[in-house]
């Protein structure tokens, strides 16, 4: 039997290249660089006798034999993977080692719940837990880094629907306020609120996220308080909520991510905005559909998304309720 046209470093480049469509990021990614990627992509296209890629001015496009190869290649990875993780499980005297990607507040929240159910049925297998963003958790699992992803779906873009998505909980977005803030009769802020409660509600810390989930809080924040004033642009929701604890301002946050632990919150008042609920999902490969221990560990986060409750949200206040009865509830 003649040797395959290609090698596996090559496929794993090819991968990287056809789900960035840039050489540039694609690099990044592999922690290569750009002249090396290109010459693997030419050796490959060379032996296989096809053009695999469109060259664009800044971007590559997949060619329909480009195509074929890449959901091909995908199942060939897959298996690879699974074939050295079983080996180094085997070498560790373990049955598995999976690899997370996951948001710090989700972790937090979930994970000791979902390893003691694991453990019931999985006993020895390890969790590698990576907390990275959305973004990074995804590229990740292009380039074989991770097995699941636990991500927002509000976070996804259309490139990441190739793989396989499982819903696993939801909890609404809500505006964290002082605790000694009360919103709760406010009717007109500027009326009702002292100065300094004025200040602090005008004052928005914004978690920096990158997607359409950012798009919508800043037309909330312009639609429901229009004379705010950004104070602090935040890359995780515990920095955003410790801000806010500390009367810096304001923030829109997952009623979840207020939660430390089990029952310890942050020492701030929540309150319901009608904005719709953040969708909380997992993202593996398809061809771990049936695989063990995934089916498993996805299975525990669903049941410990079901069984754990997010800190008490206080009814959206009137002024913000008047203006949605208006017709200017975001979307």
């Amino acid at each position: 039997m003649p040797p395959p046209p290609f090698t596996l470093n090559q496929l794993r480049i090819f991968l990287a290249v056809a789900h960035t469509r840039s050489m540039t990021h694609a690099a990044k990614l592999l922690d290569q660089t750009q002249p090396s990627l290109s010459q693997h992509i030419a050796k490959l296209e060379e032996s296989v006798g096809q053009l695999l890629f469109e060259r664009g001015r800044s971007q590559f496009a997949l060619t329909d034999a480009g195509e074929f190869l890449c959901r091909r290649a995908q199942i060939i990875m897959a298996e690879v993977d699974e074939a050295v993780a079983g080996l180094a499980a085997h070498a560790k005297g373990t049955r598995g080692v999976l690899s997370i990607g996951i948001l710090s507040s989700i972790a937090r929240a979930l994970l000791p719940d979902v390893q003691a159910r694991m453990a019931e049925i999985c006993p020895d297998v390890e969790l590698d837990v990576h907390e990275v963003a959305p973004a990074d958790a995804i590229e990740m699992l292009y380039t074989r880094r991770l097995t699941v992803a636990v991500v927002s779906a509000g976070s996804l873009a259309s490139s990441s629907l190739s793989f396989l998505q499982s819903d696993v909980f939801s909890d609404p977005y809500v505006l964290a306020v002082p605790r000694d803030v009360d919103l709760s009769g406010i009717i007109d802020p500027a009326e009702q609120l002292c100065v300094d409660h004025r200040r602090i509600l005008n004052s928005v810390v914004q978690f920096t996220f990158g997607s359409a989930y950012q798009l919508r809080i800043a037309e909330w924040y312009q639609r429901f308080l229009p004379h705010h004033r950004v104070v602090g642009r935040v890359r995780s929701y515990e920095l955003a909520l410790a801000m806010v604890q500390a009367r810096r301002g304001v923030a829109i946050v997952p009623a979840l991510s207020a939660r430390i632990s089990g029952a310890a919150s942050y020492d701030v008042a929540l309150y319901d905005i009608g904005m719709e609920h953040r969708r909380v999902v997992t993202l593996m490969q398809s061809q771990y559909r049936d695989s063990e221990p995934q089916a498993t560990f996805v299975t525990a986060l669903r049941a410990a998304g079901d069984a754990i409750r997010p800190p008490p949200v206080e009814p959206c206040p009137p002024f913000l309720c008047a203006e949605a009865q208006a017709g200017l509830a975001p979307k």
